[in-house]
């Protein structure tokens, strides 16, 4: 900040250096004598030529006269408008009026200055970009992303007037779209790639399939599912086909079909998959509403190394958290009473997938809630295997487990599993 108000104190100067030496200059006047002289000689003239021509017989005398009279009359104006400026450029040229000048310089450029950089200029996070607030550096931010976004969105429309058979072009106008939350547009563009090479690809169906539902208010419609079906036939195990397959399956209560794509999901995702748990967490619910046994295992283990917490832990006697869950004002009018509640609680380091959790709804709201071992989804990872967790609340707009945009969720500070106090959850967050 320092080196720009020297740099500022130094231009400044600079111009004082070329501006003020004039000013304050001796001005020596010689151009009353020139003026005065210039505007009698042109009279001159103009008499000799009025004269030669009454000499020549041009101009009668009377015509001679009245022209003379005119003459004499326009002089005397214009010596006395001659006389008028030369008084003024002679107290303009004097040596106070000069100094008088310089003065004002030497204070109007300073000033004027720090004004126009106050009025147009950065201000002080222009000079000092650390004194800019978060708040203010995040949403200058975002600002600036968008306009990047709005910019690339319009070369891309330009691109495909000129050229409407570019596919991929397409499908990245669609994506586009799909993140700013365009979703009919993103639909059509998406419908623009599809015969252009997108039907082979299983990532555009499956977003063209996405686009659909959240376009259609989050509903996983028939022709979004088959599209994702066409999806999973070009890669049986693409993992987000086969998730939006199971929704569809749930929303519609079609519990095996649900059930089916799932169970391919689970086997698909990798054993250190932090999302394998809330899948589990699903199957084991649809499982509970088709009479089966929920599964106690995981197909396989983890093959990341046990991280600290893990490596250290020992098993707490009567590992417990308790609390009550509500719903705060600002969003309890986007929950339906349907809607699926999940309560749950996480290692507060380390892994985050569920140690114990339970499934309620939006109309059993306000409830209260105990989380034990007996709530764990996988034996080796139980709420006793942690000495402190984060407990959750989240209504589920979709009946997933796994977080999706539009769910309404609360998370608590780190708690003890042993002796803490009662946890109360109020969900006011929307997901984005």
């Amino acid at each position: 900040m320092l080196l720009f108000w020297a740099a500022v104190v130094i231009f400044i100067i600079i111009s004082l250096v070329f501006l003020l030496p004039p000013l304050l200059k001796k001005h020596t006047v010689s151009t009353t004598l020139a003026r005065k002289d210039l505007t009698v000689g042109v009279f001159k003239g103009q008499f000799e030529e009025l004269e030669n021509d009454l000499k020549n017989g041009v101009i009668a005398q009377e015509q001679y006269d009245a022209a003379k009279i005119d003459l004499e009359k326009n002089l005397l104006e214009d010596v006395g408008k001659a006389e008028k400026l030369d008084a003024e450029q002679r107290r303009s040229s004097s040596p106070l009026a000069g100094r008088i000048s310089a003065i004002l310089v030497a204070i109007a450029i300073p000033v004027s200055s720090v004004v126009l950089y106050s009025t147009w200029g950065a201000g002080v996070e222009g000079i000092d970009p650390e004194s800019i607030p978060e708040e203010v550096r995040i949403a200058q931010q975002k600002h600036n992303e968008k306009e990047s976004i709005d910019n690339m969105v319009v070369q891309l429309e330009t691109k495909l007037k000129d050229d409407p058979s570019d596919g991929e072009s397409w499908f990245m106008l669609a994506r586009t779209y799909q993140f700013l939350k365009r979703y009919a547009d993103a639909v059509n563009a998406y419908e623009k790639a599809l015969p252009l090479g997108g039907s082979q690809s299983a990532d555009v169906l499956s977003s063209y399939a996405d686009a659909i539902a959240m376009a259609s208010n989050r509903e996983l419609t028939v022709q979004a599912v088959q599209a994702l079906e066409q999806a999973v036939e070009i890669d049986p195990t693409h993992i987000k086909s086969l998730w939006l397959l199971g929704t569809a399956g749930y929303q519609n209560r079609e519990y095996p079909v649900a059930l089916k794509y799932w169970e391919r999901l689970y086997a698909a995702l990798p054993a250190d998959s932090q999302e394998k748990g809330q899948v589990l967490a699903n199957l084991n619910d649809v499982r509970g509403l088709m009479g089966m046994a929920p599964m106690t295992t995981q197909s396989s283990a983890p093959s990341s190394p046990a991280s600290p917490t893990e490596q250290a832990e020992v098993p707490v006697v009567d590992a417990r958290v308790q609390g009550s869950v509500a719903l705060g004002g600002a969003v309890a009018a986007q929950a339906l009473p349907e809607d699926t509640v999940y309560v749950f609680a996480r290692a507060a380091t380390g892994p985050r997938m569920p140690l114990a959790i339970i499934r309620k709804q939006v109309k059993d709201i306000p409830f209260d809630f105990t989380l034990d071992d007996s709530l764990a989804m996988n034996p080796s990872m139980k709420l006793s295997s942690v000495t402190d967790v984060i407990i959750g609340a989240r209504v589920s707009k979709t009946g997933n487990a796994m977080p999706q945009p539009g769910d309404l969720e609360v998370l608590s500070s780190a708690v003890k599993v042993v002796g803490g106090s009662p946890v109360n959850l109020v969900i006011n967050h929307v997901l984005e």
